[in-house]
């Protein structure tokens, strides 16, 4: 079975469908919060190992959002 070959950025419709599944407006403020975006045209875009490492992080178990 072949693998599909995954990007190095994600966007946040990707970020929504496989990582947390929470509305848009949340998973942007989650990613300007706690990672570096990158803005392409009128996308967003995270890396993907940085956001993986983030969210399996053993000492972090809550990500507030109000700051």
């Amino acid at each position: 079975m072949q693998k599909q070959k995954q990007s190095v950025l994600v966007d946040i419709s990707e970020v929504i469908k496989c990582y947390l599944p929470v509305s848009r407006r949340k998973a942007i403020k989650f990613v300007s919060l706690y990672l570096d975006i990158k803005k392409i045209g009128n996308r967003i875009y995270v890396e993907r190992s940085k956001l993986e490492e983030l969210l399996r992080d053993p000492n972090r178990e809550d990500f507030p959002l109000h700051f």
